[in-house]
């Protein structure tokens, strides 16, 4: 009788390592995180933040506009008392 040959599937082939990948992302770094400078402004025996005026503008042109900031200006004259702004092409004014 002639013998059978048993043909055994790939099931013994190491293919099943192939889906299981490692993560090829890079860990995120632990460095220090950007440095955020404040700017102050003294005149006339006053002291203006200048970031707080920065951050003032934003909020008063949020309350109007949908559209985030894409650029931003600030105009501080502190003889007038006032700051004037230009944020996307729309001007306003804040008080001191």
């Amino acid at each position: 009788m002639p013998e059978k040959k048993v043909s055994t599937p790939a099931a013994d082939a190491p293919a099943a390592e192939g889906k299981t990948r490692k993560s090829t992302k890079a860990p995120a770094r632990r460095g220090r995180p950007p440095l955020a400078p404040e700017l102050y402004v003294e005149m006339g025996g006053e002291q203006y933040n200048i970031t707080d005026i920065i951050d003032r503008a934003k909020a008063d042109y949020r309350t109007t506009h949908k559209v985030g900031v894409q650029s931003c200006k600030v105009y501080v004259k502190p003889e007038e008392g006032a700051a004037y702004y230009v944020i996307n092409k729309f001007s306003g004014k804040l008080e001191l």
